[in-house]
């Protein structure tokens, strides 16, 4: 066969089929060595620890000396094919990444071989595109890992901020709150106080005293805001409810809620996801929709529990805005979808300018636990 199409069935080897690098590997090198028509081929490259290893060869059976592999290499000269003729008739060529040597490709045959200018030609293209592979692997290996990382971070920052917000929520209500009610019924005591009634003083406090009330009303918003106690107390759907008619009922947005089964209550760490995620886009439409009507769904079916957000506003274009210059524009969808991805949950965002937009978060129903 051609080598210009070997090299192409090669690359599809290495890059069509599922990700199995070994797999991978040795099939690319049986077709190497169908290719060279020589006895035996493989692949020296170092392990973790620096130190060239064969990390692949076709066929399986083929014995490599260790003690060969010198010939494999030029010391001098990484960048040089290497070729001799000892105990078998060897060429050997560098395998580059980023233009670095790394390993080498090497084809044996009998003694007595001599490679034409074209097997040359070809060893050095495939010893580049299995260099290639290798590399890509290792890349996708490295992602991987610190995806999962980063997951695992996510899941930390989350939780903490989870529980600073219950922490900063218990604070303010037990303190300031607590301070700001004790001086709102002094204050009503002094009123009351036959003998300060006319003190010149008193008109002073009765005027402080609405203020103290509108203060304490805003404390209690923050704190319901931080962690609703509805969530501990009531669940999610009762904590969404609420929320929707506080932020979006008194801008006359008609908010309606179907519940199929509101006795499936989230674990603790998946209820707050939601409810957080539910807050952003509740947030988003009071802030950008314009919406006359908001439905808020808790689904359940057989494998999977729903929640969605869908409003009749203005719309956008979730894409464009996802991929803005000013990322600040997008965080809050960005926001939803990490949250999400937490729980081992995934997030669709369905919009268009003048249709609406829907909100749709699906996880698996065996995170849930009947209530």
């Amino acid at each position: 066969m051609d080598h210009i199409l070997m090299l192409k069935k090669m690359v599809c080897l290495l890059s069509c089929q599922p990700r199995n690098l070994q797999s991978q590997l040795n099939d690319a090198l049986d077709c190497l060595l169908a290719a060279t028509s020589a006895l035996a081929t493989g692949i020296l490259w170092p392990d973790a620890n620096g130190f060239i290893q064969l990390r692949a060869q076709s066929p399986l059976n083929f014995f490599a000396d260790p003690k060969s592999w010198r010939n494999f290499t030029n010391p001098d000269n990484p960048d040089a094919l290497t070729w001799g003729q000892e105990a078998y008739a060897w060429l050997a060529a560098p395998m580059k990444v980023g233009g670095t040597p790394i390993g080498r490709l090497w084809v044996v045959d009998h003694v007595g071989r001599n490679f034409d200018q074209n097997d040359r030609e070809f060893i050095m293209m495939a010893g580049n595109q299995l260099a290639l592979a290798i590399e890509n692997s290792r890349l996708y290996e490295e992602v991987q890992r610190l995806a999962i990382k980063r997951g695992e971070l996510l899941r930390r920052v989350i939780a903490t901020q989870d529980e600073r917000c219950r922490r900063i929520s218990r604070e303010l209500h037990d303190e300031i709150s607590q301070s700001l009610t004790a001086m709102s019924l002094d204050i009503e005591a002094i009123d009351l106080d036959d003998q300060l009634r006319h003190h010149p003083v008193l008109q002073r406090l009765s005027h402080m005293r609405p203020r103290l009330q509108t203060a304490l009303k805003e404390i209690n918003r923050i704190i319901l805001d931080l962690r609703p106690t509805l969530l501990d107390d009531m669940g999610l759907i009762a904590a969404i409810r609420w929320f929707a008619m506080q932020r979006l009922g008194t801008s006359g947005v008609n908010v309606h809620i179907d519940c199929s089964d509101p006795a499936i209550n989230p674990e603790s760490h998946v209820e707050t996801t939601l409810y957080r995620i539910a807050q952003e886009a509740i947030n988003n439409i009071a802030r950008h929709a314009h919406a006359r009507n908001v439905w808020l769904s808790y689904q359940k079916t057989n494998h999977t529990i729903q929640l969605s957000i869908r409003d009749d506003g203005c719309g956008f274009d979730p894409e464009a805005v996802m991929n803005q210059p000013d990322d600040r524009k997008g965080i809050g969808l960005f926001g939803m979808q990490e949250r999400a991805s937490v729980i081992g949950a995934c997030t669709q965002i369905n919009s268009a300018p003048g249709q609406g937009t829907c909100i749709l978060v699906r996880y698996p129903a065996r995170e849930f636990k009947a209530g």
